[in-house]
């Protein structure tokens, strides 16, 4: 006759069972982890423009500089070679890079004296029109105007550093002569035309 099994014994050795598979179940997982689990993943891709290309920063315009009057002028700084438009209400209508002249004239209150829409042959030698003088420098009519040439080609009479390899950089092939005209782009010297008539100030900083 067969002997039975205790209750108690059974019991046992069916909880043993359930802990060795669960054990088993546990290992195979590990096993089959990434060994960085530690480190988050994302599938988020990096926000770009629709053409792929990173998204350009965004511009933000120069203030006026302090201590350049109030109401309506024109304010340009030496240093920044920038203009600023301003109206009587203290807002800023334009601003705009200029290329800086090789003359350049002492920070103070000017005012404008003499416009000429039509095209001419600035002291530079450049092509120039939208002629806006306030006054002269050293006996050299001084004045903004535009030009077609790109700013970064104008000679500014600034002192040329040496090259990487040690020589001399060549001379700009625009001559300077003896100029004291600030040249902008065509659409930013239209704008200083039309909005500067005879009398309006310009107020120069350093």
């Amino acid at each position: 006759m067969a002997k039975r099994l205790n209750p108690g014994v059974a019991v046992a050795g069916i909880t043993i069972a359930a802990l060795v598979g669960v054990g088993f179940l546990a290992a195979q997982a590990a096993n089959s982890a990434p060994d960085n689990r530690g480190i988050a993943r994302t599938n988020t891709p990096t926000p770009t423009a629709p053409s792929g290309a990173p998204v350009p920063p965004v511009y933000v315009p120069p203030p006026v500089p302090a201590g350049s009057g109030t109401g309506k002028r024109v304010v340009y700084s030496i240093k920044d070679s920038h203009v600023w438009l301003v109206d009587e209400a203290e807002r800023t209508l334009r601003e705009y890079a200029v290329a800086n002249a090789p003359v350049k004239p002492q920070p103070g209150s000017y005012q404008v004296t003499l416009k000429k829409e039509e095209a001419q042959t600035g002291s530079d030698n450049l092509r120039i029109t939208y002629s806006v003088r306030f006054g002269a420098v050293q006996g050299i009519p001084l004045g903004f105007a535009a030009t077609d040439t790109p700013l970064d080609k104008i000679d500014t009479g600034a002192k040329p550093g040496p090259s990487p390899s040690g020589t001399a950089r060549p001379k700009a092939s625009t001559p300077a002569g003896r100029s004291a005209g600030i040249r902008s782009k065509p659409d930013d010297g239209a704008a200083l035309w039309a909005f500067a008539p005879v009398g309006t100030p310009v107020i120069v900083v350093p």
